[in-house]
């Protein structure tokens, strides 16, 4: 008689008609709790990983991402934002001159030492300087406080700086301003504002192009190092920048805005360890999540061979055990899933509030880091058949 005919779905799904994977699993406490734990650490430190490879990268492009603008020039030697040689203002001048061209601006990037206001120390921050005069920023704070950097000394400083460069937001909240120190000459944080520590950079300031240059007298007056271009239809991004393309000389780049960031993103990704060190560190979580489901699954198959050899031998075939194995694998994977993903949200929140990272849960992330769960589960399980797809029931009674 031909097995499967004429069943539910609950019973083909449980041909003894109890959930026997369930049963096997919880059989042994201690050896489920550690297969939750080790599935459970696992996801935790894929989900971790992900997310701060994805707060890392949101930090990078954190200036870049704020900036008004369609297409982008800078010089050719670019490598990130705040290193470059810069390009001739003359370029500047000739994109203005290109059809659909509505407004063109240039950024001076530098660093200087800022002085803590607290303490007197010296820390090196990163320097934007900008015209106030012209919608450079997206971001509200910036266009609020961009009125007050015309008063020559005037600087915006960033709050989500790091630490070091003391309670500026706390002065400046008591007292209306912060009196400090640029490359030893005198400046006064105007307002406050918010952009975030990069890779390149600890903490940020802005500031006019004639505040740059009075602080910073030697440096080339006639050279920026970004230039931003916004344009009548920002869909002639590509366009304009095929344009530009073909008037300027090799001493300037074009690019459109997509493709700056994207720039920026490669450079980290690609041309530092950074992004090396978090695939591997989601390596060898995959790995030793996948090590212990293994071992679980290895022992339960080899403490059952009996049981199994006794159905094998009244005409179940290796399938219908695959399956169960496979069954054990999903549950274990979706519960360890579930608290890691508790855990990872508690180091998200904990990496906000002490680094100022902008970690959070990621739909596509959990769905990413749920698939591996998975797949690594069913892969430590498969591999934990073949005892059992070899076993002979005649050698087992």
């Amino acid at each position: 008689m031909k097995r499967g005919r004429g069943k539910s779905l609950r019973e083909r799904i449980f041909p003894l008609g109890i959930p026997l994977a369930w049963l096997q699993l919880t059989s042994e406490g201690k050896r489920f709790a550690v297969a939750i734990a080790g599935i459970t650490f696992a996801v935790t430190m894929m989900l971790f990983q992900i997310g701060l490879r994805g707060a890392l990268f949101r930090q990078a492009v954190a200036p870049i991402s704020l900036l008004d603008c369609d297409v982008v020039l800078v010089s050719p030697n670019y490598e990130y934002f705040g290193v470059g040689r810069g390009f001739p203002q003359a370029r500047l001048h000739q994109a203005r001159a290109v059809d659909g061209v509505k407004e063109v601006s240039g950024l001076k990037l530098g660093c200087m030492s800022f002085k803590n206001p607290d303490s007197g120390r010296e820390r090196d921050i990163f320097v934007i300087a900008f015209d106030p005069s012209k919608d450079v920023f997206l971001s509200d704070d910036i266009k609020a406080g961009a009125p007050l950097l015309k008063e020559n000394g005037a600087v915006l400083f960033d709050v989500l700086s790091r630490g070091q460069y003391g309670d500026v937001e706390g002065a400046f909240l008591r007292d209306g301003y912060v009196n400090t120190e640029l490359a030893n000459r005198k400046a006064r944080v105007a307002a406050l504002i918010k952009i975030g520590a990069t890779f390149a950079a600890e903490g940020n300031v802005l500031m006019s192009l004639s505040t740059f240059d009075s602080i910073w007298p030697n440096a080339a007056k006639n050279v920026y190092n970004v230039g931003l271009i916004k344009l009548e239809n920002p869909d002639d991004a590509a366009l304009v920048r095929d344009r530009l393309k073909e008037i300027y000389p090799p001493d300037t780049v074009v690019m459109t805005r997509g493709e700056f960031i994207d720039k920026e993103k490669e450079y980290w990704a690609v041309r530092t360890p950074i992004g090396f060190v978090i695939g591997a560190s989601m390596a060898v979580a995959i790995f030793v999540g996948a090590v212990i489901v293994y071992q679980i699954l290895y022992t339960d198959v080899s403490d059952h061979i009996p049981e199994y050899a006794t159905l094998k031998a009244i005409g179940f075939d290796d399938r219908f055990f695959i399956w169960i194995v496979m069954q054990e694998s999903a549950i274990l994977s979706v519960l360890g899933f579930m608290p890691g993903t508790l855990l990872a949200a508690g180091l998200y929140k904990l990496t906000r509030d002490v680094a100022n990272m902008p970690t959070r849960l990621e739909f596509v992330n959990l769905l990413i880091v749920f698939t591996m769960s998975v797949g690594m589960c069913m892969v430590a399980g498969l591999l934990a058949t073949r005892k059992l797809r070899s076993a002979n029931p005649a050698d087992i009674f």
